[in-house]
């Protein structure tokens, strides 16, 4: 009677256990969703807003054009000189192949610029043409948002950079976040660990991201050293290509 009772109770115990990891995991993955659906809502304003700035843009243009013709004045064309070279940086920076990422870097860059962050891209925007835009958002999103974050840290305004890049390689996509870093960075089941007090959002940034990239049966590989963050995500480009025909 006591052997039945004992093993009733660890079956009792085992179902609890059960029962607890298949809410927790349920709930990861709401919260995952939540992150994602977060990330596209970025996107979509970020478009907007954009597309306002394309506005502004080709106004701007027509002004200088208009400017240029009326009258000599040295001080006044070179000032226009480097007006019309910034917008030219401009023009040039956005210009990846893909609307989507256009979009989403021109957005990000954007609050680079205010927090004097130098953040440069090389992206072949192609690559991504088959990619659900939920899933370019969630990895362009997560990754420059860690990215920003952890540079906002750093005083020195010279030391504040990301570079991103992103080209295929023996029928690989290869995607590459770097940024500067200062002090320590530990990890935790391949993840950084926040230093800050609230943790109980922290690091679904990057599972989401994660699990993104495992959609297209790729990996994530994360790495600190030398005062550099890494970010390298590898996805074959064969499984991408025939998930989305």
């Amino acid at each position: 009677m006591r052997t039945l009772v004992d093993l009733g109770g660890l079956a009792i115990l085992y179902a609890y256990q059960s029962q607890w990891k298949s809410s927790h995991i349920q709930r990861e993955l709401e919260t995952i969703q939540t992150i994602l659906n977060s990330q596209y809502e970025q996107y979509k304003q970020a478009r907007r807003a954009v597309d306002m700035i394309n506005y502004r843009y080709h106004d701007l243009k027509n002004h200088i054009i208009a400017l240029r013709a009326d009258g000599s004045d040295s001080k006044r064309n070179e000032y226009l000189d480097k007006l019309e070279n910034e917008i030219h940086d401009y023009e040039a920076m956005n210009k990846t192949g893909n609307q989507v990422l256009d979009t989403l870097l021109t957005s990000k860059n954007l609050r680079c610029v205010q927090h004097k962050i130098d953040m440069t891209c090389v992206i072949d925007g192609k690559l991504f043409d088959s990619m659900d835009v939920m899933d370019i958002c969630s990895i362009f999103g997560n990754a420059l948002d860690n990215a920003i974050e952890c540079e906002l840290k750093i005083k020195d305004y010279g030391k504040r950079m990301i570079h991103v890049d992103a080209f295929s390689e023996r029928s690989f996509l290869i995607i590459r976040f770097e940024n500067y870093y200062e002090g320590e960075i530990r990890f935790e089941r391949g993840l950084p660990v926040t230093s800050k007090i609230e943790k109980s959002l922290h690091g679904y940034g990057l599972k989401s991201l994660r699990y993104t990239v495992h959609k297209y049966k790729g990996e994530v590989q994360i790495d600190a050293r030398d005062n550099w963050f890494s970010l390298r995500i590898l996805i074959p480009l064969e499984v991408e290509k025939t998930s989305f025909e």
